[in-house]
């Protein structure tokens, strides 16, 4: 009945798909959309909010196609969603003609519109077309300066970010995050430090939140900055900005990494019980995995368990790394066992290779090497690396000269598998294989 009565009427199909999205049914909404023979261009705005908002990237775009071929043209309600779900699906050919079709509508100096087009660019990968439009814009506003730093950033131009974070005439909360989270992403912890230090200065404009404290910890994890680290946890303390159970999940990351188990743990027994979620348990499992504490890292697996929370591959590279560090060969074997059978987690390469490093420890190369030999999968450097190194640490020349020999397939341009391998050739007297790598070294000029 309902659909029938809106038949006649575009405006009130477009305030239905708005209702029903504003409360996450896109079901009806999409139906409600399909069901009206005419819809206006106020009802395609409506399901392209809609579809773009709740990642139905795919149809966004879709329902855009079908909205030009009916010659309804786009405004500035319509390109924003669309060049979102253009830049979800990295689908920059269709981004172009999107951006074509705006400058017919005259609209990608449109404020809104040309950061949306700067953003789509740089989530594509496309910096030099996104510096291009941002020159040409008559009026910038803060989230366009911020896509493109963060473009830069993702990159890798971290000076090139730097000089345009300088030349904002107006930063906010985003733009200094952004310049910290980037310079954490690409190693550059000390520079990340200091600009966290710049925004915390009392006459500072903007301060740090909650967010600002997750992106510089890593810089602390990476450099090993203890002593640092626990000074932005008091400021943190200090400010209100350790409640969100992210934040101290991420101080717990930031002490595992600085070495500090305790405080990590100490952070972790912090988060409610009913907000410790799959990432916090992951954190907690590989911090005790990364130190070797394989008996810890499975007692906290199991508490994740009896909490109710399902387990990830996340978890079981966490839980085999600290089962393999530890020399736990039977518990590790059964977890592999019971990873789809119990837990319905699909083992991945880094589990195989989780597994090989563990019967490699042992000494038991043999099986180590059948585990690669039954993957469903062709085995990955990682696992052909844990077999090498557990052929040198066992003495076992046949096994490594067989694992060295699959890393050159793989990773031809890794010196460090053909000097091994020379090595492994001399000490077995295969002198012509020995020149045949070095021929193969000066060629690679590795």
């Amino acid at each position: 009945m309902l659909l029938r009565g809106l038949r006649g009427t575009a405006f009130l199909a477009a305030k239905m798909v708005a209702m029903y999205a504003s409360s996450g049914d896109i079901t009806s909404a999409s139906r409600i959309f399909h069901s009206t023979p005419n819809p206006s261009p106020l009802l395609f705005n409506s399901i392209i909010r809609a579809f773009s908002l709740y990642r139905y990237s795919e149809e966004t775009l879709h329902v855009y196609v079908r909205m030009c071929t009916l010659g309804f043209r786009g405004d500035y309600f319509t390109y924003p969603f669309v060049l979102k779900s253009v830049a979800d699906l990295c689908f920059v050919r269709f981004g172009k003609c999107t951006h074509g079709l705006s400058m017919k509508d005259g609209l990608p100096f449109d404020m809104y519109v040309g950061t949306s087009l700067i953003d789509m660019y740089v989530k594509c990968g496309e910096c030099g077309d996104a510096r291009r439009l941002f020159d040409e814009m008559p009026v910038r506003d803060v989230a366009s300066w911020n896509a493109l730093i963060s473009g830069y950033m993702r990159d890798g131009a971290v000076d090139l970010a730097r000089d345009l974070f300088d030349e904002m005439p107006l930063k906010n909360i985003v733009s200094w995050t952004s310049m910290i989270s980037g310079y954490t992403q690409n190693g550059l912890a000390s520079q990340a430090l200091e600009l966290f230090d710049e925004m915390s200065k009392e006459d500072s404009d903007v301060k740090p939140n909650w967010v600002t404290i997750m992106s510089v910890l890593p810089a602390c994890g990476h450099s090993s900055a203890l002593e640092r680290g626990k000074k932005i946890h008091d400021f943190a303390q200090e400010k209100g900005l350790d409640s969100h159970p992210s934040v101290q999940t991420a101080f717990v990351g930031m002490y595992a990494k600085c070495g500090s188990l305790a405080d990590a743990r100490w952070c972790f027994d912090r988060i409610k019980p009913n907000l410790r979620n799959l990432v916090a348990w992951n954190t907690m499992i590989a911090a005790y995995a990364s130190h070797g504490l394989g008996i810890e890292a499975v007692r906290t697996f199991e508490q994740m368990i009896q909490a109710g929370v399902h387990p990830d591959g996340i978890t079981f590279t966490g839980l085999l790394s600290g089962c393999s560090h530890s020399g736990l060969v039977a518990i590790g074997l059964r977890y592999f066992d019971s990873m789809s059978s119990v837990y319905f987690v699909e083992k991945k390469h880094e589990h195989y290779a989780c597994v090989v490093d563990l019967l490699g420890r042992a000494g038991r190369l043999v099986e180590a090497y059948e585990i690669i030999s039954q993957m469903p999968m062709q085995a990955g450097a990682s696992a052909w690396g844990s077999l090498l190194a557990a052929g040198r640490c066992h003495r076992n020349l046949e096994i490594a000269e067989l694992a060295a020999k699959k890393l050159f397939i793989l990773e031809p341009e890794n010196s460090g598998n053909y000097v091994f391998s020379q090595i492994v050739c001399l000490l077995n007297w295969h002198v012509e294989e020995v020149n045949h790598l070095r021929v193969l070294l000066k060629n690679h000029r590795v």
